[in-house]
């Protein structure tokens, strides 16, 4: 028997979407039934299976270029749940493509970027790989290290940028519970990495040290 024809309330409990999902995890559900999950409750005149299989099969790409107004035209929904199809299908969209269209113009920008990305009890050092127009190609989380110390080579930094076509590298790490203040070895470590670069045709354009709301750019303190 297809459950997936008949009436929500006609199918057994246990093979309905969001019990399917718990139990069997979402690999076994199609995508109708997915989408049910999310939205929960048909219209007036469908319920909810049919009403995604609808969705679902007027397919993904003319769901994204339709309006809100064109959902509720179409699909008969409401306000809310065309709004939540659109939302569902941004989020989607930005899974896809986290960085699509985010140019890095300068230390803030990168600092506003990557100040949540860090672990507050160990060094972690984090490369930002950008292409020629300053678009964010990729972010990385390079190493991991102790409370005041992580290390790296120049090679675990320039293999992601190989990788991703990437022109230009802002690297930053942070100093958990201290200040921005760059150490010796730090500055060293920049330099290593900028020698690296240069060699196989990459920009170094800047490394910060990051501690918790602060920073200090190594570019802008003319260390880099």
């Amino acid at each position: 028997m297809r459950y997936e024809t008949k009436r929500l309330k006609d199918i057994p409990e246990d093979l309905r979407p969001t019990e399917k999902l718990i139990h069997k995890g979402p690999q076994g559900l199609s995508e109708a039934e997915l989408l049910a999950v999310i939205l929960r409750t048909g219209t007036r005149d469908r319920d909810i299976l049919n009403l995604c299989r609808e969705l679902v099969e007027a397919g993904w790409k003319d769901l994204e270029r339709m309006t809100i107004r064109e959902l509720i035209d179409t699909f008969g929904v409401g306000k809310v749940k065309g709004a939540q199809i659109k939302a569902l299908i941004e989020l989607s969209r930005r899974i896809r493509e986290p960085y699509n269209g985010v140019r890095i113009m300068s230390p803030e920008d990168a600092f506003n970027l990557l100040r949540g990305r860090f672990d507050s009890t160990k060094e972690t050092l984090i490369a930002l790989y950008l292409d020629t127009a300053n678009r964010v190609a990729e972010v990385e989380t390079v190493a991991v290290g102790s409370l005041n110390r992580v290390f790296a080579e120049p090679r675990d930094i320039l293999k992601k940028a190989v990788e991703t076509s990437s022109y230009g590298i802002i690297l930053a790490h942070n100093h958990p519970g201290g200040t921005p203040q760059p150490s010796e070895e730090d500055i060293r470590f920049t330099k290593r990495v900028q020698e690296a670069c240069e060699i196989l045709g990459y920009s170094l354009i800047d490394h910060l040290i990051i501690a918790d709301d602060s920073f200090t750019s190594l570019r802008a303190e003319g260390l880099l």
